[in-house]
């Protein structure tokens, strides 16, 4: 069956519905951030008199700050609530007579948004190759970032997993909008979105490699900028699915038990 497609173009006109608000709030945001964090690492830089840090220059940071927005929004996508909400309103229910997993069609929306996303940082890559020449060639080819973007679809796979398994938490709690937010932030922050994860101390980064955390935001965007081995991409893909396959064995397990605690009929 290609229900996925009809489900996929469906979301893709919700997104284009207003394009200009997508567009304002999506390039305003991304720039907004990009100065933002320019103008910090350019003071850092000055402050230590030096051009590099961590195996990272200025022009790489700048790169970096680029695609962690983009990246972040590949993973996180705008559907905050898209469990809990409908089931504290009772609307969850039409998802029950659809025949087809719940999940997948939610994992279906929730992607296609990742899918959009890629596009635009590809869109904004190909600008920016054209118009930094002073970044070093090697940071700059398409291979790389074709493999970085599939590297966030993965992880977006496993991410809207980990969401899922708190937004199913909305059968048993009559609030969980925080813990969405705390995953957010604790992905941000340990997968290296708001500051790379090579200026972390060693043993911290130590600890985080088992976790999932790295290799949601840290490696895909390293992977973009050239500096991933196939190595460290094939086992980041390794650990990604192994994450996907736990966290989708709990959300089973949750939504068998959280059934029973079901009415339909909202808050």
């Amino acid at each position: 069956m290609n229900w996925w497609r009809h489900v996929m173009a469906m979301e893709i006109r919700k997104i284009l519905a207003y394009r200009s608000d997508f567009w304002i709030i999506f390039l305003g945001q991304t720039a907004v951030q990009l100065v933002i964090a320019t103008a910090l690492w350019k003071s850092i830089f000055e402050t230590q008199g030096t051009i590099q840090m961590n195996g990272f220059t200025l022009p790489m940071m700048t790169l970096y700050y680029l695609i962690v927005p983009i990246g972040m929004r590949m993973l996180t996508g705008e559907n905050i609530g898209f469990i809990s909400r409908e089931i504290y309103d009772g609307s969850f229910n039409r998802y029950l007579i659809y025949p087809l997993s719940v999940f997948q069609y939610k994992a279906v929306t929730y992607l296609t948004y990742s899918l959009f996303y890629g596009v635009q940082l590809i869109l904004l890559f190909s600008i920016y190759q054209f118009t930094m020449i002073d970044v070093t060639p090697t940071l700059m080819t398409f291979v790389h970032l074709f493999e970085g973007v599939a590297l966030f679809l993965i992880s977006a796979t496993t991410y809207v997993l980990m969401a899922m398994l708190i937004e199913l938490l909305a059968l048993w709690a009559d609030n969980i909008w925080t813990l969405v937010v705390m995953l957010r932030f604790f992905t941000s922050f340990f997968g290296g979105g708001f500051i790379p994860l090579a200026f972390f101390p060693l043993w911290a980064r130590e600890i985080l490699v088992f976790t999932p955390f790295p290799y949601l935001v840290s490696l895909p965007v390293r992977t973009v900028m050239g500096q991933s081995s196939s190595i460290e991409i094939t086992l980041g893909i390794v650990v990604l699915l192994c994450w996907s396959f736990f966290f989708m064995g709990c959300v089973a397990l949750m939504w068998n038990k959280g059934q029973k605690n079901y009415s339909g009929v909202g808050i």
